[in-house]
């Protein structure tokens, strides 16, 4: 803070102006002589400072367009300045999640025997409005609780949330369990702005994944016949956009995974498919035994096997050319290098064409990547943090972050930013420069700390028995 020390009365005093110059008084006359010189070369001065005025108008609307930018990514935060400070804290219990929506942060858990939601203002933690979802599962049932899916980036003006209704626990006369039951699950829609009900639904069946896709919903679930279905619906009504069954049924109750991006989402079970997120459609299907696996790369996909190795798919499903290996699976990633393929070959990174499938370069590294933002991969791994360029391969920095690095580090597109551990125990935020890997700041962080995350662009540290938000 710059000091500002005030004159006292009197100090400083100038002349009544009404009085004018004394008779005689040099001045007098280089005032006089000064006026046409005014007149002529004012509006010029005024120019000046209007432009300047709009250069800044320009360079702070840039900054806020940047900002938002990085925010709508998932795992990324908005540019912090300087060292952040404690912004507000919130109780919380082990099972909460927190969540961005339509600007705000929506906290949701079990309290006083209920799940809630509870949407909170970033900047002070004030409650905007609260609501209840369901009662805690009851004592003698099993299976029941809520999941509002999220990746981290801002869900927009609707939060759904998905209601699993406990089940008895059921015995026969010697207490063994009972037969099988289906399970019910329940979807509220929620709007951002009010916490108002827009539409509820349900569907049958336990759940593998669920996963937002613009306004609509994509629900995996297995029931009592063990095939996987698959189906995109309306968040609001549950009107269904399209349905996929497996083509084989699993083994056991959670054996198929399902993973749901915004282009494709990847079935990996008895039967591994590719389906297309937007319209349903089966782009690639491989029957049981072939152990297949399958990665996603924006709107391709890698897949992997013993007996062909892998291999880069187009979004039809065509094969385009061999790969050595999957993508590497990362954080975040802001999309500035699309022109890569970065796979991670444990001991190495290497970076391949993504349309020829030509190695461009070849990095030894230990450490895992992490994120992508500007051309630069984030690195980490152990007590060490880096960067590696994208365009050339070089490992730009790589420094120790403490005793080792805690979760995975963020960036605010200028710094990176990771908890670290110290020698005696305790944990701190540290901060180092992107480009240069010179620290910047460090922060301690509570006692308890149990990790960092970003959620639409706000820094959040978990803690045992709550969150602190950070800005």
């Amino acid at each position: 803070m710059q000091d500002v020390e005030l004159a006292e009365d009197g100090a400083d005093a100038r002349p009544d102006a009404r009085s004018g110059p004394a008779a005689g008084d040099p001045a007098a006359s280089s005032t006089i002589g000064m006026w046409p010189a005014l007149r002529r070369w004012w509006p010029i001065a005024v120019t000046v400072a209007l432009v300047v005025m709009a250069a800044s108008v320009v360079i702070d609307r840039r900054d806020a367009e940047r900002s938002d930018r990085i925010a709508a990514v998932a795992g990324m935060i908005r540019p912090l300045g300087s060292a952040p400070s404690v912004l507000w804290r919130a109780s919380r219990s082990a099972v909460d999640d927190v969540l961005a929506a339509g600007g705000a942060l929506v906290v949701v858990g079990p309290r006083q025997d209920v799940w809630r939601a509870t949407s909170l203002e970033p900047a002070t933690g004030v409650v905007r409005w609260s609501r209840v979802l369901a009662p805690v599962e009851p004592a003698g049932t099993e299976g029941g609780g809520v999941l509002c899916p999220h990746t981290g980036a801002d869900v927009g003006a609707v939060v759904v949330c998905v209601v699993t209704e406990p089940r008895p626990v059921y015995t026969d006369g010697n207490g063994a369990p009972g037969g099988t039951r289906t399970v019910t699950n329940r979807v509220v829609a929620l709007g951002a702005a009010d916490g108002a009900v827009l539409g509820q639904w349900t569907f049958t069946g336990t759940a593998i994944a669920v996963a937002r896709a613009g306004d609509d919903v994509v629900v995996a679930a297995t029931d009592t016949d063990l095939f996987v279905e698959i189906a995109r619906r309306g968040a609001l009504t549950g009107g269904v956009v399209w349905q996929h069954r497996s083509g084989e049924a699993e083994t056991t109750a959670g054996a198929a995974r399902v993973e749901v991006g915004p282009r494709l989402v990847l079935l990996t079970g008895a039967t591994s498919a590719v389906l297309d997120t937007a319209a349903g459609t089966v782009v690639f299907s491989e029957p049981s035994l072939s152990y297949v696996l399958t990665a996603a790369l924006g709107d391709r996909f890698v897949t992997w096997s013993t007996a062909h190795a892998g291999m880069l798919h187009d979004a039809t499903g065509a094969p385009e050319f061999a790969v050595p290996g999957f993508p590497a699976e990362q954080l975040a990633n802001d999309g500035s290098a699309p022109d890569v393929l970065v796979i991670d070959q444990g001991r190495s990174i290497v970076g391949d064409d993504a349309t020829t499938g030509r190695q461009l370069w070849s990095a030894q590294t230990a450490l895992d990547p992490v994120l992508t933002v500007d051309h630069q991969l984030v690195l980490a791994g152990g007590p060490r943090i880096g960067v590696l360029d994208l365009r050339t391969g070089a490992v730009v920095w790589s420094r120790a972050g403490g005793e080792s690095i805690v979760g995975r580090p963020l960036s605010d597109g200028a710094l990176v930013v990771a908890m670290a551990t110290t020698v005696d125990g305790s944990a701190q935020l540290e901060a180092f420069g992107l480009r240069d890997g010179v620290p910047y700041w460090s922060l301690a962080l509570p006692d308890d700390v149990r990790s960092v995350s970003a959620q639409g662009g706000h820094l959040l540290v978990r803690t045992a028995d709550g969150v602190v938000a950070l800005g």
